[in-house]
């Protein structure tokens, strides 16, 4: 559906994001250090609030938005529940709990959703790539389903900004940075392992396009699916925490979707094998993004073998989360290398011409875009 009014308040809000984050990012370094936490200027601030009050202040945006607001409306009513009488993480559950009782409307509760999590998102990157980052995170249809995913966006973001920290080797505050995303969404305490990942030795381009197509020819394998689904039972045992999870199983989510493959999926495949192709020479350049493309070619993976089934790919979101990270690095590589300026400049308009798609399509619901005042 093509609605004028929606469409320019996508375009202009990623124009002004970028612009923003353009300013504020002036006077950095050339080089990229993943293990520098950048610090935000006044920009980056605006850029945060203006992002946040459209998120926080849309109206029937997103498919799971009734549900957060009958979720706020219902601490609004009744003041006195307590954490143990529902089922929200402890994060989410206090946010509400504060908002409804000094007064405010739900509006505030996704307002400060929103501003916690791109906050993270802000502070994962180096600045010199931000505003590409920026582009392809609503150009990859996850500012979209931002406003679906509420909590767990929140703890993708949180895990992106730890990634520095298994660079670093600080383990403490990597494990403090997942228990307090844990507090928004469960579901990270299933990736936190991630930081004893050997990554120096597995980066092989070799080995990992062979492992993206073999990956292609295992799609919806009974031993694999019925494999993964004896791994999580087991770990559950372990971890009753993650138990709430198990209603994907009990309830027949697991069970195997009939998804349409079409040019999205396609055109993302192709996208995998540029960023495949450049990854090898922008590791030699960039040693510490070696995590980022790992991590995101283990999770192109896991997508191409278990695409299908839901509760994996709500996990898998933690891995494919780092597609933008990648797309930024290489776009920055691609433009800094002046033969391949022109590869840069064409993978941007490509997202460009697929984020107005998604915006006609209503991905996520995001279509038509109402303020709710």
């Amino acid at each position: 559906m093509f609605d004028f009014s929606t469409y320019f308040i996508y375009i202009s809000l990623l124009a002004v994001l970028m612009s923003l984050t353009c300013v504020g990012s002036r006077n950095s370094a050339n080089s990229l250090n993943f293990e520098i936490t950048p610090k935000l200027r006044t920009e980056h601030f605006l850029a945060l609030i203006i992002i946040a009050l459209v998120v926080g202040f849309r109206y029937y945006v997103g498919d799971d938005w009734e549900g957060y607001k009958y979720y706020f409306q219902m601490f609004k009513n009744s003041p006195y529940i307590s954490f143990g009488n529902q089922q929200m993480e402890l994060g989410f559950f206090y946010i509400n709990k504060i908002i409804s009782k000094i007064g405010l409307t739900y509006q505030w509760m996704f307002f400060t959703m929103a501003f916690i999590s791109w906050y993270f998102y802000f502070k994962s990157v180096p600045k010199q790539i931000l505003s590409l980052f920026i582009f392809f995170l609503f150009a990859d249809e996850y500012f979209f389903w931002s406003m679906n995913g509420v909590r767990q966006f929140v703890a993708m973001g949180i895990f992106l900004f730890s990634i520095k920290f298994i660079i670093e080797r600080n383990f403490k505050v990597y494990l403090l940075l997942i228990i307090f995303a844990s507090l928004f969404h469960y579901s990270i305490l299933f990736v936190a392992p991630v930081y004893f990942i050997p990554f120096q030795k597995l980066y092989n381009q070799k080995f990992w396009i062979i492992s993206f197509f073999v990956s292609l020819f295992f799609a919806n394998t009974p031993f694999l699916v019925n494999g993964l689904q004896n791994i999580y039972i087991h770990i559950t045992n372990d971890f009753p925490l993650l138990s709430m999870y198990e209603k994907y199983f009990s309830n027949g989510k697991y069970e195997a979707r009939n998804i349409a493959l079409g040019f999205g999926y396609v055109f993302r495949q192709l996208i995998l094998i540029i960023i495949l192709i450049f990854s090898k020479s922008i590791i030699k350049k960039y040693p510490q993004t070696k995590v980022y493309f790992i991590l995101y070619f283990s999770g192109a993976i896991i997508f191409n073998v278990f695409y299908m089934f839901q509760p994996v790919g709500r996990l898998n979101n933690y891995f494919l989360i780092f597609r933008p990270v990648d797309l930024a690095i290489v776009v920055f590589y691609l433009w800094k290398t002046k033969k391949y300026q022109f590869v840069s400049i064409s993978l941007v308009l490509l997202y460009f011409l697929l984020f107005l798609a998604e915006i006609y399509q209503a991905s996520n619901m995001c279509s038509p875009y109402q303020f709710s005042f």
